[in-house]
């Protein structure tokens, strides 16, 4: 079995080392100091600038009402720290935690040198970014252990998003992964997650996380060992063999570290170094900092018609950044009007308001028609194919209108046109002569005429049935076939004539 590989960081890592690893996880509060800590030679964990910068984001910033612990940290203090105090910890404690952290989960929290190394810069040099994470756990954690608890998962892998986005569920990095879980494009398509202009789920706090578990289910099942599932979502599950192939088939991480990418030989380590400090905050005199919202305090609710966060902005007296830090699946601000219901992350407070003004609220975020309304002059609908060569200039000219008017009649924002695309033209109605009527979907030229009360089209140079079944609202190729079974439509000849059904 192969599972879709999640190539989130394997080029990017090939310039920037072990940076892009621990940044994902400390970095993106604004820090712009340069900071290594090194235990040998051979690990070196650096801080770098860039992707600081890529993931500084206000969207996260957002969340945090201050730059401080929570203001009473008593009941947290079971060890009587002083405010400021950072406790001095030897590797011993550390591996001592280490191990009663693997007696109670079924991933081996080995006390590895570069382990202790990534738990020391979590639980100490970056401990103020810790916090921030033990905040935003308050909203995304309890939903995390759900989930994994659904797929009997490990509960520690919830702090596998810190890892990859620092819990910024709008990261992007420059290869093109989304999200808290960090998907590419495809491997989220192949996890049944959506990636449209409106909507992207690899944003989406539940679908995103029921992703990843399921993603993570089939590495356990494949490695049976936890070290080697993690390190398979870091760089895929090729690598993951490739390494075992080189190192003559053993299966034990920390023997084929060396023979895996750079970013992974530090991964899984960094993972079980920031489960560490998430676990014994405490113990280093770390809290969580005041958030501006908790997991109990939000709610769903279900969507069935376009809404702007504007306009839902007006009514339920929710900022838009909140709207759309609750909601981040949605990027363009707004919910698209599908067939299928969307789902609306909203403050509890909020939902009996929404509730009460909702027809409003849909009725005032309708796309508004660029289609002539009543107001206009009276006017047919007809249909343009565009042909090879044409552009919007030749059309309007062809049929009496702007440029301007064909744009906003189809919805275009550039003149870029395809060769066989359908435009709506709205033309003049014309004054019917006593006897005679206008076709309601097209006007008549001199290739389409009536005979005997039955209307026909006479094919020219490069028309095509397709062509043809397109020129008339409600006619599809079969229903031309259909009227006209006489004719070799593989074959269609310049002059011959063809019966358009009513």
């Amino acid at each position: 079995m192969h599972l879709p590989v999640i190539c989130l960081r394997t080029k990017i890592m090939k310039h920037w080392g072990i940076i892009c690893l621990i940044l994902h996880s400390f970095y993106c509060w604004g820090q712009h100091d340069k900071t290594s800590l090194s235990t040998s030679d051979s690990l070196i964990i650096q801080l770098d600038d860039p992707v600081a910068r890529m993931l500084d984001s206000s969207f996260l910033l957002y969340y945090f009402q201050c730059d401080d612990f929570t203001t009473d940290t008593s009941l947290l203090n079971d060890f009587n720290y002083s405010p400021n105090e950072i406790p001095l910890t030897s590797d011993s404690a550390i591996i001592d935690r280490l191990d009663k952290m693997s007696e109670r989960s079924p991933i081996a929290f080995s006390p590895h040198r570069n382990t202790i190394a990534y738990a020391k810069l979590y639980s100490q040099k970056k401990r103020r970014l810790t916090s921030r994470m033990l905040g935003l756990g308050e909203l995304y954690f309890p939903l995390f252990e759900e989930l994994l608890a659904k797929y009997q998962l490990p509960e520690e892998l919830k702090y596998l998003p810190v890892v990859e986005s620092a819990l910024n569920a709008k990261a992007i990095s420059p290869m093109g992964a989304a999200g808290l879980w960090q998907f590419m494009p495809r491997t989220a398509e192949s996890k049944g997650l959506e990636v449209s202009y409106y909507i992207d789920e690899r944003s989406d706090l539940f679908k995103a996380t029921d992703a990843a578990c399921r993603y993570l289910k089939d590495a356990y099942e494949i490695y049976e060992d936890w070290h080697l599932a993690i390190a398979s979502y870091n760089s895929g599950p090729g690598n993951v063999n490739k390494a075992i192939r080189r190192s003559n088939g053993k299966t034990n991480f920390w023997e084929i570290i060396k023979f895996l990418p750079k970013e992974t030989q530090n991964y899984v380590p960094a993972f079980l170094g920031c489960a560490y400090a998430m676990t014994y905050y405490r113990e280093h005199n770390i809290y969580p900092v005041q958030s501006r919202r908790r997991f109990h305090e939000l709610d769903t609710v279900w969507i069935d018609q376009r809404i702007k966060f504007s306009v839902l902005e007006e009514y339920i007296n929710v900022s838009i950044e909140e709207l759309e830090f609750l909601n981040p699946s949605y990027p363009k601000a707004l919910i698209p009007d599908t067939e299928e219901d969307r789902v609306l992350l909203l403050p509890v407070m909020a939902i009996g308001i929404f509730e009460g003004n909702k027809d409003s609220i849909y009725a005032k975020s309708k796309r508004r028609s660029s289609l002539p309304g009543k107001s206009d002059s009276p006017s047919v609908l007809t249909y343009h194919i565009v042909k090879s060569g044409e552009n919007l200039g030749l059309i309007a000219n062809e049929h009496g209108c702007s440029v301007g008017d064909l744009k906003r009649w189809n919805y275009l924002k550039t003149d870029l046109l395809r060769t066989g695309k359908k435009l709506r033209i709205y033309a003049p109605k014309q004054k019917e002569k006593k006897g005679t009527k206008l076709s309601v979907t097209t006007i008549p030229k001199e290739k389409e005429r009536r005979e005997e009360g039955v209307f026909y089209y006479t094919i020219k140079k490069g028309d095509t049935l397709w062509h043809v079944a397109q020129r008339y609202e409600g006619v599809t190729m079969d229903d031309l076939k259909s009227e006209n079974s006489h004719l070799n439509f593989k074959n269609l000849k310049t002059g011959t004539k063809i019966k358009i059904p009513k």
